[in-house]
C-alpha cells in the first residue's frame, strides 16, 4: 500500500513540475519605454493576379466621363456591380492586366493602388480635363492556419492591415501558440516565401512585414511545450493501445 501511495505522489509531483508558468504570452511584451516608439512605413499593398478592383472615374464633364465608366466592350474581367453608383469592378487577369473601356489593357500587378490611380489619371488626361480616379480593392483576404481562434480564410476591407489587426481578425492566438514564431507566408513574384515574426517584441512595429498584403497566410505554430505534450500523448495512446492488446491476448489464450 505504501508503494502505491508513493507512486501516486511521484505522479502528482511530475504533473506539478510540468505545469510551470508559460512564457511569451503577451503581445509586444519586450519594449523599452524610454526609447522612441517607431512605426513601419506603409508603402501600400501590391496588386496581384486575381485581385478585384472597384474603379470609378469622375470629372467635371459628366457626359465626357460616361464612356469610361460603362462596360462598352465585352470582357470577362469586368463585373457589373449591383449598385449602379458603384459602377464596375475589374478582375486582374493572368497577364497582370485589367481591361477598361477606351483605355484598353492596363498593367497593374506589382503596383500599389496609388500608383495605378496616377497611371490611369495620366492616361485619361488625353480625353478628359482633370480626371479623378477612385480605386478600392474589394476582395482582400488573409488565411489563418494553426493556433488561431478562428482559423480559415477571412475577408476584410482594411487596405492598411497590420499583423496585430490580422491576429485579431483570426480570433486571436491560443494559449499554446508560440508568439515568437508566427510565420508569414507570402507569394512574391510567383514564389512562396516564409518569414518568422516575433509579436512579443515591440520592434515588430518597424518590421517590413508589419503590414500585410492581400492573400498572405499566417501560421501560428504551437510552442515547444504543446509539441512535447502532443508527442507524449501520442506515445501514451500507443502504449495504452499496446497494453490493451496484450490484455486481450492474455484473456483469450491464457485464461
Amino acid at each position: 500500500m505504501k508503494k502505491i501511495l508513493r507512486f501516486f505522489i511521484l505522479l502528482i509531483s511530475l504533473a506539478v513540475i510540468s505545469c510551470g508558468p508559460k512564457k511569451n504570452m503577451i503581445y509586444m511584451d519586450k519594449v523599452d519605454y524610454n526609447q522612441e516608439i517607431k512605426q513601419a512605413q506603409y508603402n501600400g499593398s501590391l496588386i496581384q493576379v486575381g485581385d478585384e478592383l472597384n474603379i470609378q472615374i469622375t470629372g467635371y464633364d459628366e457626359l465626357a466621363i460616361k464612356p469610361f465608366n460603362i462596360n462598352t466592350i465585352s470582357n470577362t474581367n469586368v463585373k457589373e456591380a449591383s449598385d449602379a453608383t458603384s459602377l464596375q469592378s475589374y478582375i486582374v487577369n493572368k497577364q497582370g492586366e485589367i481591361t477598361m473601356p477606351v483605355l484598353g489593357n492596363i498593367p497593374v500587378t506589382g503596383k500599389t493602388i496609388d500608383e495605378v490611380k496616377v497611371d490611369l489619371e495620366e492616361r485619361l488626361k488625353k480625353y478628359l480635363v482633370e480626371p479623378i480616379v477612385i480605386i478600392k480593392p474589394i476582395n482582400l483576404k488573409i488565411v489563418f492556419l494553426g493556433k488561431f481562434g478562428a482559423a480559415g480564410m477571412k475577408v476584410h476591407d482594411n487596405e492598411k492591415l497590420n499583423i496585430l489587426q490580422a491576429i485579431a481578425l483570426g480570433g486571436g492566438t491560443s494559449e499554446d501558440a508560440d508568439l515568437k514564431n508566427i510565420r508569414l507566408i507570402r507569394n512574391v513574384n510567383g514564389v512562396d516565401e516564409t518569414y518568422v515574426l516575433d509579436v512579443t517584441d515591440y520592434a515588430i512595429t518597424t518590421s517590413p512585414y508589419y503590414y500585410l498584403q492581400n492573400n498572405d497566410i499566417l501560421y501560428a505554430v504551437p510552442d515547444k511545450n504543446a509539441q512535447i505534450a502532443a508527442n507524449k500523448n501520442a506515445y501514451w495512446m500507443k502504449g495504452m493501445a499496446g497494453f490493451g492488446f496484450l490484455i486481450t491476448i492474455y484473456t483469450l489464450f491464457f485464461r
